[in-house]
């Protein structure tokens, strides 16, 4: 599967936008602020409903308009096109997509119509920012691999949301300790499936992350990949018996305090020291890298499908012999789109069938 062509319309910079791409490789290329990451964003809304760099759906409308629109043509693909469209006005706002001209109205239905792995200078945040971060960069991998576990998600944060609004309750004498009985038992239950699909997966995805980390870095020591849980023992019993034990906790809090919204994705080092108080920036940007090519591997194994791939400019921290190990990983069947300030750190002539974009001012991009 890959993109033929892109239509934007009052989306960021751009007012009104056409891009055929080549099946094979693109680079667009241009200065800092001339729109270049604008548009693998918009390929990202499109493709998986949002923004890859966590932007809300007003920010990304072109300044003084009142709506934007995405929409993909697609080869080698069951289906022709699909779309994103917002708009909004005061007090309102409305989001739709659409698959050859159907509206879609569930997100699990339309999530994973487009499989896409976006590196950006940004992924280097999955290491040190926060365990949300983690968890929503793994998250977001199996959904897409696992529709069942979309599904999943969305019914325990159903159930959590519930729960906390009556531990609030009871806090402000508004409610009774024993209404939390059922909501304990429906969150233990929840949990246990949400961690087993977790856990299988991480054994899965580590040996990936790992040979990935190894290609790019070579003599490199490799980290390891963990999952950090809330609970000891791993059986619903045991996940109901940790949550009634906080149960004060929980209500003192006003939320709740132990579960998969806590839990966390650990790399290590051999020594067992974390990989993100002790490595140099090159080493992060490495893993970081790795992290991207393990999660386009576990798509492609579990889907059958090829991946379109985007590269937004992470060239800069990287040493020649890690730009070449990164681009000779990339080297296979999918499309990818580059993105740069220029191509002087690297070869374009390696990749045959390229199509080369320049961005410019007031959104022009023309085709070279």
């Amino acid at each position: 599967m890959f993109v033929e062509s892109i239509v934007l319309k009052r989306f960021r910079n751009y007012d009104n936008l056409e891009i055929e791409f080549s099946e094979g490789t693109n680079f667009i290329v241009g200065p800092n602020g001339s729109g270049k990451t604008n548009i693998l964003e918009a390929i990202s809304v499109a493709a998986n409903i949002r923004s890859f760099r966590g932007a809300a759906d007003s920010e990304m409308v072109k300044w003084g308009e009142e709506s934007y629109f995405c929409g993909l043509f697609l080869g080698d693909s069951p289906f022709r096109q699909i779309e994103i469209g917002y708009a909004s006005s005061p007090g309102f706002s409305r989001k739709k997509a659409k698959v050859d001209g159907r509206e879609i109205h569930r997100v699990s239905d339309y999530f994973g119509r487009l499989l896409t792995v976006i590196y950006s200078p940004c992924d280097i945040l999955i290491l040190n920012g926060a365990p949300e971060l983690r968890r929503r960069f793994f998250d977001a991998i199996l959904a897409r691999i696992d529709r069942e576990y979309l599904s999943m998600l969305g019914e325990f944060r159903k159930i959590l949301s519930s729960r906390n609004r009556l531990l609030k309750s009871i806090a402000d004498s508004r409610g009774t300790e024993a209404e939390l009985d059922v909501w304990d038992n429906m969150l233990a239950e929840s949990s246990y499936g949400i961690l087993k699909k977790r856990m299988d997966f991480i054994s899965s995805f580590t040996p990936s992350f790992r040979d990935a980390y190894s290609g790019i870095a070579g003599g490199d020591s490799v980290p390891s990949l963990g999952y950090q849980c809330c609970f000891g023992d791993l059986t619903i019993q045991g996940i109901n018996d940790k949550i009634l034990g906080l149960r004060k906790k929980d209500i003192a809090a006003g939320t709740t305090t132990a579960g998969p919204h806590r839990d966390d994705y650990i790399l290590y080092h051999e020594n067992g020291r974390l990989f993100s108080a002790c490595s140099s920036q090159g080493q992060k940007r490495t893993a970081s890298i790795a992290l991207k090519n393990a999660e386009r591997i576990s798509i492609e194994k579990a889907t059958g499908e090829r991946v379109v791939v985007m590269i937004d400019d992470v060239f800069s921290e990287l040493d020649a012999e890690r730009r070449e190990n990164l681009v000779e990983s990339l080297h296979g069947e999918n499309q990818v789109i580059f993105t740069m300030v220029n191509t002087g750190s690297l070869d374009t002539i390696a990749f045959s069938n390229a199509r080369m974009f320049k961005t410019g001012p007031s959104g022009a991009v023309r085709a070279e």
